[in-house]
């Protein structure tokens, strides 16, 4: 299926349906496909961002501190 796009100019104020060119047929792929990319990169990256805090405040609780003064160190 074709994309379309909304085109507006002064000869068509409200506007005409007009087809991608085969360029913006390929920049679209290739964007969407970067978007997905990056969706999974930042779902990675949140991942171990979730395990390294746990693993931080893990250590500090086999050093001895308690949950407030956890807390009030690093507000986790």
């Amino acid at each position: 299926m074709a994309r379309k796009r909304i085109l507006v100019n002064p000869l068509n104020p409200n506007g005409i349906e007009v087809a991608f060119t085969a360029e913006e047929e390929a920049q679209a792929d290739t964007d969407a496909a970067n978007a997905v990319t990056r969706r999974a990169a930042e779902a990675e990256a949140k991942v171990a961002s979730d395990a390294n805090k746990a693993s931080g405040k893990q250590k500090l609780k086999n050093l001895g501190l308690n949950d407030a003064e956890i807390k009030s160190l690093i507000g986790v």
